[in-house]
């Protein structure tokens, strides 16, 4: 017996219904459901691929062999593997194929709190959604008998609050087998033209009638109580909770797939109950498929938030409001918070490329940023703009075009250049773009667990791809030489303002959090600090504090690692190795 998350649970759910291949690429909260499966699939392959949407063509590929594949994303990755997934969706599989994509309503680690869900509606496949760990393991497994069952790809839908909760749970179960048969060459579906593509999406239509009626075809309505409320993921388990605890006289009705959903279900249930709410996040998928809406409330009547994660307070609330009856709140304790922001690690590299950043330009520069650890160069002002994987290339493509007086320097992580940077450089260098690209590589994917980056492997180097697409000027630097940093960045503008296209800069450090680096010599802070600020706010390192009693700058020994870097920040001289 282990106590385990729901990203574990989805991964030994999907062993168990024999998946034999698993494709990914990180991003909180999926992250731990690869490793998972890596961990205990034993003789499984298991794979960090360059992005999403190169998993789930390999994942398609493979499933369309007749394997048992699962690939998984977060929410905003599925955005990059929109293309693959509504043609995959028209095509089918033969074996099965589940994706995974879990949301973070909130959000608390992303740029959206969209619904995948929406996806899976909008490319007309099945959608199951899990409101606990254990629930995970489950529908994981009838997502893939599903799958395999109607030769389509099956969406599973977890949140965070499902993803990183734990249960207890028996890992000692035997693993299904299957016989895989290889690909079969159907021209007619596997490279369909529109013709037949058009057959291919009747068909698609008619396995979600088939797909709906089966799974619910032992569906109950019965009535006990004139309110339901119907709902499906997290927020549903919540209600369970709420209507559990206050004694609630509500019927609950859980729809483990919120889509496709039968309509004569559906109808029963409107001709059933008097008021019927849906609870769900975020999107109100179940509600627009009711066909009637005048006893729904629900988002689209504005009595649930069209924004955010639905809370226990939040829902308590509602429910209450929802059946008419007063609620008593208790007093609610008041605590207070530290009020400090998140902040680059003490040692990091990222840190002095901001730093340098900002001195070369003198604060009178633009900054297009993107996704990882480094958009907190964002507290050092140096980030103006972060969008979404890839875009601080693209965007400083667009803004140097928009503002040609400016210095445009943007920067983006060594496994974000893999992800979805390299086109956009491409494009950059036809189009004769002035901006220079810095690529903050640390030599991992640091904010999402340390999982491996291409580089790593010793088979390609950034520097080489970087030549090899047309860039001219390309230098690599170790961010901790912070006057050399300084010094490649200003021939870096110099090289652009002369010769009207991109340049890039490498700073490479590897993550100090993942190497534990700690150097052996100290570094202190002399009687000759002025307490000018510069080390603990400007160059914002969390090590380095103000004390206010002495009127000077002191470092905390706990977090401090040594780096000296700060040594080349400090105007006077009063930062020095203690040798």
């Amino acid at each position: 017996m282990k106590f385990l998350m729901g990203n574990e649970l989805i991964a030994i759910g999907a062993y168990h219904s024999g998946v034999v291949s698993a494709y990914a690429y990180p991003g909180t909260p999926s992250s731990e459901i690869l490793e998972a499966y890596s961990h205990y699939a034993n003789g499984c392959y298991a794979q960090w691929s360059i992005n999403e949407k190169i998993a789930l063509e390999l994942a398609a590929a493979e499933a369309i062999s007749g394997k048992f594949v699962m690939c998984s994303m977060k929410q905003v990755g599925l955005n990059v593997a929109a293309d693959p997934l509504f043609s995959v969706a028209y095509t089918g599989v033969k074996g099965a194929l589940i994706i995974v994509s879990a949301d973070d309503p909130g959000p608390y680690s992303s740029q959206t709190e969209q619904d995948s869900r929406m996806y899976a509606f909008s490319a007309k496949i099945p959608v199951l959604d899990p409101i606990n760990p254990f629930d995970a393991y489950e529908l994981t497994k009838k997502g893939v008998e599903l799958s395999h069952k109607f030769e389509i790809p099956v969406m599973i839908r977890p949140v965070m609050r499902v993803c990183h909760s734990r249960q207890s749970f028996d890992i000692l179960i035997e693993k299904k087998e299957y016989n895989y048969g290889n690909f079969k060459k159907d021209v007619s579906r596997w490279a369909a033209t529109p013709k037949y593509r058009k057959l291919l999406h009747e068909r698609l239509n008619e396995k979600l009638d088939k797909i709906s009626t089966s799974y619910y075809c032992d569906y109950k309505i019965d009535r006990k109580n004139k309110f339901a409320i119907v709902g499906s993921g997290y927020s549903f388990a919540i209600v369970k909770d709420i209507v559990k605890e206050k004694q609630l006289d509500i019927d609950l009705y859980k729809f483990d797939m919120p889509f496709p959903l039968p309509v004569a279900l559906l109808d029963e249930i409107i001709n059933t109950y008097d008021k019927i709410l849906v609870v769900e996040e975020t999107q109100p998928l179940i509600e627009i498929q009711f066909a009637r809406k005048d006893k729904i409330f629900g988002r689209l009547n504005g009595f649930i938030t069209r924004m955010g994660e639905l809370t226990y307070d939040y829902l308590t609330e509602k429910i209450f409001n929802f059946i008419n009856k007063e609620l008593k709140l208790s007093k609610k304790q008041n605590f207070k918070t530290s009020g400090i922001k998140p902040r680059l690690c003490s040692g990091c590299g990222h840190r002095p490329a901001f730093y340098a950043i900002k001195k070369v330009t003198k604060d009178k520069g633009i900054f297009p940023g993107d996704i990882g650890c480094y958009t907190l160069g964002v507290n050092l002002g140096a980030v103006d703009t972060c969008i979404c994987m890839g875009a601080s290339v693209t965007f400083a493509e667009g803004l140097s075009r928009s503002n040609p007086e400016k210095i445009v320097i943007s920067t983006i992580g060594d496994s974000t250049f893999f992800h979805t940077g390299i086109p956009a450089l491409i494009n950059a260098v036809i189009n004769e773009a002035k901006f220079v690209l810095c690529i903050l590589d640390n030599e991992t994917t640091a904010m999402t667990g340390f999982q491996p980056v291409p580089h790593e492997s010793g088979k390609v180097k950034i520097e080489k791809i970087v030549e090899g697409i047309g860039i001219d000027f390309c230098k690599v630097v170790d961010p901790y030489q912070l006057e050399e940093g300084v010094k490649v960045l200003e021939e870096a503008v110099g090289f652009v303002e002369n010769n009207k296209k991109p340049a890039v800069v490498i700073y490479r450090h590897p993550c100090v959090t993942k190497i534990k680096y700690r150097e052996n010599a100290d570094v202190i802070i002399t009687d000759d600090c002025k307490n000018c600020r510069i080390c603990y706010e400007k160059f914002e390192c969390p090590a380095i504090f103000e004390n206010k009693l002495k009127n000077k700058a002191e470092i905390d020994r706990l977090i401090c690692v040594n780096c000296g870097v700060c040594i080349s920040v400090c105007p006077f001289n009063a930062i020095v190795r203690n040798r």
